[in-house]
């Protein structure tokens, strides 16, 4: 898979949880996949486990990816997205990091951090009390 075809499936899986199409979103993974959130947050493996966790996004959440990028040696990529209910006022920000096998994702491994829904301002960094910087670092 090159860059291209890899934003294309990240794109069309974004899309299918976006409106809810459980099985446009598992026609991205690999029928054994796992999906996890380290260290012990979410573990989904196969097929089954994952129509299930799909299945139950609430109508209305969406889904973006703001940046990707992929080694097309080990077949590995990673995005950087925003994922929440369309017209709150936080969502979860993240990095994925998959694994893919033939065109598909075989591992998905995210970390996610929940902040205000818009992207700019999660990832702004000025008006903001820092907990870490220069004046406090120990």
């Amino acid at each position: 898979m090159d860059l291209q075809e890899f934003k294309d499936l990240m794109h069309r899986l974004a899309d299918a949880w976006s409106g809810q199409d459980t099985d446009a979103a598992i026609d991205c993974f690999t029928s054994d996949a796992v999906y996890m959130e380290p260290p012990d947050v979410q573990y989904y493996r196969g097929e089954d486990q994952l129509r299930a966790y799909f299945g139950a996004l609430t109508p209305g959440t969406r889904m973006r990816f703001h940046n990707l990028w992929l080694d097309s040696e080990s077949q590995t990529g990673a995005g950087e997205f925003t994922f929440g209910l369309e017209g709150g006022e936080t969502a979860d920000h993240g990095i994925a990091v998959v694994y893919l096998r033939d065109g598909r994702i075989a591992l998905w491994r995210e970390y996610v951090r929940k902040g205000p829904i818009d992207f700019d301002v999660f990832s702004a960094t000025e008006g903001k009390a820092w907990r870490w910087q220069i004046g406090n670092y120990p």
